[in-house]
């Protein structure tokens, strides 16, 4: 746009000054054919050709004229002169002065007050040509300084202010598509752009510890959502997504599984003789003693009350199952001491179903476990019986 209007305010004045410069052309060459015709005014009285033509030779060599016709009273050519075989330039002179429409200078002879004859001049136009070349070439000159100093503002435009507009848009488009908030603006140099992407990398730094601390809230409130808040076990809900997933791997793999089913003994006397603390004492303590047991692999959840459970991962067997209940319960025999002093003597009953033996499905081994715990506290309460 500043090359267009430079061309086009150049070209305007370059136009008027060739004007000017003609009318002054027009006004110099009609001086120039009275002083001709003031100066031939005795060869035309006196006939003498020869004097007119040296007359003429002299005074208009490099005067500007193309050519010059000295005329007698009748309007006979009495003498002319014209310069050297014409070259391009002269030509291309010759034709601009046509064209600015340069005409010729016509002046009387005059010998004691009556016209003898008229001088008519042709100017050559080089004058013309020489402005209108000298002209050009400024114009082209100020346009080449004009665009090398608009392409300087230009790069010094596209690196101070649209790149970094540019940068600011490409991360603004990485946090909205990819949720790349971890991105950052690069800092600018002028100073409203650099604060500009300070503000929006301020703002992406809120967004991403916001993000960071919602994720941290909903893992905590997942982890409350899937543990028991007392024992921090994995509660019922927990245990009934874990447990399907178990018997579909026992099940891909065609290995055994077992499910390990317990409540903890006299805990209803316990809690209402010795209060709900010693209670909740005692269930915290099981929890810790049942995920000591816990191998790779294996799930220990509360599902609720004194009820506890355990998912033996594959492969597990009988043999392998009925084990790790003996550990269960023998882990559960040591003495749990109370924060008052008091001493509580734990123990557990354990059921176990194998999969796919005693269950094919969640609710087979749940109920083959707990028939498999109560058979085992029955068979206690009649070896007490006996005794």
């Amino acid at each position: 746009m500043a090359l267009m209007a430079m061309a086009l305010a150049g070209s305007l004045l370059l136009v008027v000054a060739l004007v000017a410069l003609r009318v002054h052309q027009q006004s110099n060459l009609q001086l120039m054919a009275r002083s001709v015709a003031y100066t031939v005014e005795a060869a035309v009285v006196f006939k003498d050709v020869q004097a007119a033509d040296q007359t003429l030779a002299h005074m208009l060599a490099r005067e500007g004229v193309a050519h010059a016709v000295v005329r007698d009273a009748r309007g006979a050519v009495f003498a002319r002169w014209r310069g050297s075989d014409p070259s391009l330039r002269e030509r291309t002179g010759y034709a601009l002065a046509r064209m600015t429409l340069l005409t010729p200078a016509v002046a009387p002879i005059v010998y004691e007050g009556r016209p003898v004859g008229e001088v008519e001049l042709h100017g050559d136009g080089q004058a013309l040509l020489n402005f209108l070349i000298a002209g050009l070439v400024a114009l082209l000159a100020c346009l080449a300084v004009s665009g090398a100093v608009g392409l300087l503002l230009a790069r010094r435009m596209l690196r101070d202010m649209v790149t970094p507009l540019q940068a600011l848009a490409q991360v603004a488009r990485a946090v909205r598509r990819d949720h790349a908030k971890g991105q950052r603006v690069p800092p600018a140099r002028l100073a409203e752009l650099r604060e500009l992407g300070d503000d929006f990398n301020a703002l992406l730094a809120e967004l991403e510890d916001r993000e960071a601390l919602l994720q941290q809230k909903n893992k905590a409130l997942t982890h409350l959502a899937l543990h028991d808040s007392l024992t921090g076990l994995p509660n019922r809900a927990n245990f009934e997504q874990q447990l399907p997933l178990a018997i579909a791997h026992a099940r891909d793999t065609d290995q055994p599984m077992a499910l390990l089913f317990m409540d903890c003994d006299r805990f209803k006397l316990i809690n209402d003789s010795l209060g709900h603390g010693a209670g909740d004492a005692l269930l915290v303590e099981v929890a810790r003693r049942l995920d000591g047991l816990v191998r790779s692999g294996d799930v220990a959840a509360r599902l609720g009350g004194d009820e506890f459970a355990m998912i033996l991962a594959a492969p597990t067997g009988q043999a392998q199952a009925q084990a790790m209940a003996d550990r269960v319960v023998a882990a559960m025999r040591e003495p749990l001491v109370l924060a008052d002093g008091g001493v509580i003597q734990p123990s557990v009953s354990a059921g176990v179903a194998v999969f796919p033996q005693q269950g094919d499905n969640m609710e087979s081994l749940l109920h083959g476990a707990d028939a498999a715990m109560y058979e085992v506290k029955a068979r206690r309460r009649r070896r007490a019986t006996d005794r």
